[in-house]
């Protein structure tokens, strides 16, 4: 089976879907099917072919946000001279435009989209584009053979926009490194740690969690790690609060750094309001650690299926509120639930299940 998985940018670029697509196209090429993941290199840092863990990794040029300007040399154009080469087409994102390319290019091979969905943009010009863009984003559901969600709630979120998406859709949810995190070694730290893991946009709700450390003891500390456009503005919030010695970003770390940050803390913090999943929560419960969501769709949902998972409405609480929230949950220890169902293996196992079924 010759499969393509087509994402704006995959590694050495770091993100939730990045890490998708990378975990399960190595994968598959583990289990001796032939991967290729097409994507682009919005920076041009990266070679614009190579090998990479047994997976063929093709880069090509594009405009800003991904918008193919050009015709040659351009992920648009290979993929309508090429997309019936694959027997399976994997597309990741309805927020990017390859998936858009790859629904105009799959040809004769089956159609795959996952969209990682979150029914708005994140930003308000990104909002206001997604109406018009739903004209055009609707023909992606359309050419999909199947369509996988990562959760109940993304589910329910694209047949509600999306109608014609009924009866395509499997919900396969995203998976976590469970052995490496268990095994992981924390660092010497005396403090009471708090973590945030994750993009560093508005809508993550960081500089809530920020806010509030002026209400916590000075034993309370804050390593954020991740990297994004409204990163300067937290930097902003720290210096105006006085929290340059209790407030920390770290960006950049390699997993091995990341997953002894988990270890080490006392309590995870994913306040956004916009997920399709909420991967730093899984990989908080298999390091043993509670955390507190955001009262959100999908994060809801861990909270409902785990004792270790506590919800609030994060927006709707003052800074002194959510302090007195997160010093009663800050414990530091949980009890580590059975995570089998998120393993990366499982997962894998679960999206081959949906390519066999679009063959036949």
């Amino acid at each position: 089976m010759r499969i393509a998985q087509v994402y704006y940018k995959y590694y050495p670029y770091v993100g939730g879907v990045e890490a998708v697509v990378k975990e399960i196209s190595e994968r598959l090429a583990r289990k001796a099917f032939y991967v290729e993941v097409l994507s682009q290199d919005p920076e041009g840092k990266y070679p614009s072919e190579e090998m990479i863990n047994d997976v063929k990794v093709r880069r090509f040029k594009t405009g800003p946000l991904g918008i193919d300007l050009r015709s040659c040399g351009t992920l648009r154009q290979y993929l309508k001279e090429k997309g019936s080469q694959y027997d399976i087409i994997h597309a990741h994102s309805y927020h990017a435009f390859p998936a858009l390319y790859a629904a105009w290019g799959k040809g004769k091979s089956r159609f795959i989209f996952q969209p990682h969905y979150h029914g708005r943009g994140h930003t308000l010009l990104m909002s206001l584009l997604h109406k018009p863009y739903k004209f055009v984003g609707r023909g992606i559901f359309d050419k999909a053979d199947k369509v996988i969600c990562v959760s109940e709630a993304e589910k329910c979120l694209v047949e509600k926009d999306f109608p014609n998406s009924k009866g395509k859709v499997a919900v396969i949810p995203n998976g976590v490194d469970i052995e490496s995190i268990s095994e992981a070694t924390p660092f010497s730290y005396e403090e009471r740690c708090l973590l945030y893991v994750g993009r560093l946009e508005k809508y993550k709700n960081v500089h809530l969690i920020i806010n509030t450390m002026p209400y916590l003891t000075e034993e309370y500390k804050l390593i954020i790690i991740g990297d994004g456009t409204y990163k300067s503005k937290l930097f902003q919030s720290i210096n105006r609060l006085h929290l340059v010695d209790r407030v920390k970003i770290l960006s950049g770390l390699p997993d091995e750094e990341v997953y002894r940050w988990y270890k080490t803390c006392n309590l995870v913090l994913n306040l956004s309001c916009q997920e399709a999943f909420g991967i730093t929560i899984l990989e908080a419960l298999a390091a043993g650690k509670p955390a507190i969501v955001n009262n959100r769709a999908a994060l809801a949902e861990f909270a409902a299926k785990f004792d270790q998972v506590h919800t609030l409405q994060a927006e709707a609480l003052s800074p002194e509120q959510l302090a007195e929230q997160i010093a009663l949950r800050c414990n530091g220890e949980a009890s580590t639930p059975d995570l089998s169902e998120y393993s990366w293996e499982s997962i894998t196992s679960k999206v081959i299940s949906v390519y066999k079924e679009a063959i036949s």
